[in-house]
């Protein structure tokens, strides 16, 4: 199989699991709502400001402030005034907040549980390798 045969086949692979809507689940944790929320509970203890987000997940400022409405609205989180700076506000993740993302956490521990039912444990090991070398090749590439 040449390059180019190669190229095609993955990515006729990676449509048909996109279709079927395998990786819909997963691809949650790495956008939009879900990965604002993920965030703001790897860091509940730090202070976090809307421009902080925005840089460290890579998002623009107009992005992260509309997310940050649509989560509010839901009640995921509360936003406050800093107390160092006025001008600023703070964000919370609330505790519906921190409910949504246990839940959403245990959905995909079932999902990979299913997968790894599916693949096997070797097999899901190798996909494990494979990804881990995909990230670590492709990190400060694809930029």
């Amino acid at each position: 199989m040449d390059k180019r045969q190669l190229r095609d086949s993955f990515l006729g692979s990676l449509q048909k699991m996109y279709d079927m809507e395998l990786v819909a689940p997963l691809m949650e944790f790495c956008q939009g709502e879900m990965r604002v929320l993920l965030y703001l509970d790897a860091h509940e203890k730090e202070d976090i400001y809307p421009s902080a987000l925005s840089e460290a997940l890579f998002v623009t400022r107009q992005r992260i402030t509309t997310i940050l409405s649509a989560l509010r609205k839901k009640g995921y989180i509360t936003m406050e005034t800093a107390e160092k700076d006025r001008r600023r506000m703070r964000i919370i993740l609330s505790a519906a907040g921190r409910r949504y993302v246990i839940e959403k956490r245990r959905f995909v521990e079932n999902y990979f549980d299913m997968l790894l039912e599916a693949l096997g444990e070797e097999n899901m090991r190798e996909f494990q390798r494979l990804v881990q070398l995909t990230a670590e090749k492709m990190e400060g590439i694809a930029k």
